[in-house]
């Protein structure tokens, strides 16, 4: 029993140390988006240590991030499809009329702001799901 246990936990462990901190190969498809640059992107957590309940926290932070990314994905191609007659319309008129064009640069990054923002409450609810001795070595292996 006692090994099948282990034997379970250290599955476990392989899943999650196997992936990219909060799916950072997911993300790399994502390439739309503004990301943060402040955290190592396949910063590994099996030194950390997790406990049982830790992982299967972090697994429901890795669904919330799946999340995020496709929310800022849909919003990404709602900008998209609206991004040529945009420029269109700010490039054709007679006078260049500056709110016209900050309203259309706003568009075209609020979604990678958005996103950033999601990910920086993401980030932050992993940093509290981790004791002290976990977080000091998640800040200095993990954030830039």
């Amino acid at each position: 029993m006692l090994i099948t246990i282990k034997f379970n936990l250290l599955l476990q462990a392989a899943a999650l140390g196997g992936y990219l901190l909060f799916l950072g190969a997911t993300y790399a498809q994502a390439s739309p988006m503004t990301r943060l640059d402040d955290f190592h992107p396949n910063c590994d957590v099996r030194p950390l240590g997790l406990s049982y309940a830790q992982t299967n926290e972090l697994r429901s932070i890795r669904k919330e991030y799946k999340k995020a990314i496709e929310k800022a994905l849909r919003k990404d191609e709602r900008v998209n499809k609206n991004r040529r007659r945009d420029i269109i319309k700010i490039l054709s008129s007679d006078k260049f009329n500056a709110d016209d064009a900050r309203d259309y640069v706003e568009n075209r990054y609020l979604s990678g702001m958005d996103f950033a923002v999601d990910e920086l409450s993401i980030q932050h609810r992993f940093y509290k799901l981790l004791t002290p001795s976990q977080r000091q070595y998640w800040l200095n292996a993990c954030l830039r």
